[in-house]
């Protein structure tokens, strides 16, 4: 008997990559073009868990799109990892109802009645036999639960349902968003699954582990890979084979139905007030009870005494680095806003609302922080008080990192925006 397996983990949001670099991988996009290709048939397609970015109202609008290209590429189980851990009770539940592929977790449970927030598991038919396929997380890897939700141990998540399971399926695969060393473990414990899927891992597998009876691959890395491999069950023993980590290079083509979701995410979130437009919402590195000294101003009001320096900056790249969200259709998308404007997310800094008007681009302001008290010093004629902070290669990173991001060299991107030598001290 022979059952071919499709996985995935940690998509992180990616329905499609952003466009900042030419070059990018991944995407639900190019997942989907590349398993209508290469996906064998009568095969099963899970995923481990991580779908989503975070808790924000806008990550929560997302996740639907993201369900929704799930059950269009044709996956039969999602199981919830770290991410999703930190939603709301209420969340997660509303999730699980609306999600026309099955959400699993027998890990996560209501704080006060302990009931399951999603089905723990859910049983498929592939090539004549009945496939039970169990979800469950680490509490080790939720930084913290979302409100109203309670984690229970992976060996009571697992112990409540091994039995029930046992009694209706052929075979058992574990959806285990958890580290390496937990999957190891749960191995060990539970002989009865012949395949653990993993997600909570720092890379891809390199090839097929085996600990007890149990075969373990596991994968990750934002969308960029698609997990593959074929159980083989001969007299009574489980082997794989067919073990692949396919990575989704830019040479796949990216599905224009999952782009075409991509898209309505980002015209749904234009016409949606959030709750980081309101202006008097706490930032996330705000301190309670402390009001910032200093407000953003846009670059414009550094020109006078910085006249080289802005001239250097308007020819730059990030002179311009708005202009790329608007062509994309992203100019009002909060998860693309922060690396492209001046302080967003901040009480005096860009708002949605002022679309192209003012404290666009990224200017002075982005990195060097709200300037209007070093304006309005050196407006009236006064010596400063302070300097601001030298900048680094880690303050570059904040943005340059990861899909948004060439590999980033200090010494070879400086010199290009390369400033600071002229103006007032």
């Amino acid at each position: 008997v022979r059952i071919p397996v499709y996985f995935t983990c940690d998509t992180h949001g990616r329905l499609e990559p952003c466009g900042c670099f030419t070059g990018q991988l991944g995407g639900l996009t190019r997942a989907h073009s590349w398993l209508q290709k290469h996906r064998a048939a009568d095969a099963l397609l899970v995923d481990v868990g991580g779908s989503i970015v975070g808790r924000e109202d806008y990550h929560v609008i997302q996740y639907g799109y993201i369900l929704d290209a799930y059950h269009r590429m044709g996956y039969q189980a999602l199981n919830l990892g770290a991410k999703e851990a930190e939603l709301d009770a209420d969340t997660i539940r509303e999730a699980a109802s609306r999600s026309r592929v099955p959400l699993l977790s027998g890990s996560l449970v209501d704080a006060d009645t302990r009931d399951f927030l999603a089905k723990p598991s859910t049983v498929v038919t592939i090539r004549g036999r009945r496939v039970g396929i169990l979800g469950v997380l680490d509490p080790h890897s939720v930084a913290a639960p979302g409100r109203g939700v309670a984690i229970l141990s992976l060996d009571d998540a697992i112990s409540r349902q091994l039995t029930a399971l046992a009694s209706e399926c052929d075979d058992f695969i574990l959806l285990a968003f958890a580290p390496d060393a937990e999957l190891q473990r749960l191995a060990r414990e539970y002989y009865e699954f012949p395949l653990i899927l993993g997600g909570d891992v720092r890379q891809p597998s390199q090839s097929v582990g085996r600990e007890n009876q149990s075969i373990i691959v596991a994968t990750t890395n934002e969308a960029r890979t698609v997990g593959q491999v074929t159980l083989v069950r001969r007299d009574g023993t489980v082997e794989a084979e067919e073990f692949d980590i396919h990575m989704l290079y830019p040479e796949v083509p990216q599905s224009q139905e999952i782009a075409a979701l991509s898209t309505a995410f980002r015209k749904e979130v234009r016409d949606t007030t959030l709750a980081i437009d309101n202006p008097d919402a706490p930032s996330a590195t705000s301190i309670p009870g402390v009001k910032p000294l200093a407000t953003y101003v846009g670059s414009q009001s550094c020109q006078p005494c910085h006249q080289e320096d802005y001239r250097i900056w308007q020819k730059s790249g990030h002179g311009h680095a708005f202009r790329s969200l608007v062509r994309r259709g992203s100019d009002a998308d909060p998860t693309c806003i922060g690396c492209h404007t001046v302080g967003f997310g901040e009480p005096s800094g860009y708002r949605r609302s002022f679309e192209d008007t003012k404290l666009v681009d990224v200017g002075c302001e982005s990195c060097h922080g709200p300037g209007s008290e070093h304006v309005s010093i050196h407006t009236a004629g006064k010596v400063p008080s302070f300097k601001f902070r030298p900048l680094g290669p880690g303050d570059c990173l904040t943005c340059h990192h990861g899909e948004f991001s060439r590999p980033f060299d200090w010494n070879k991107f400086w010199p290009s925006v390369k400033h600071g030598t002229s103006g007032a001290k």
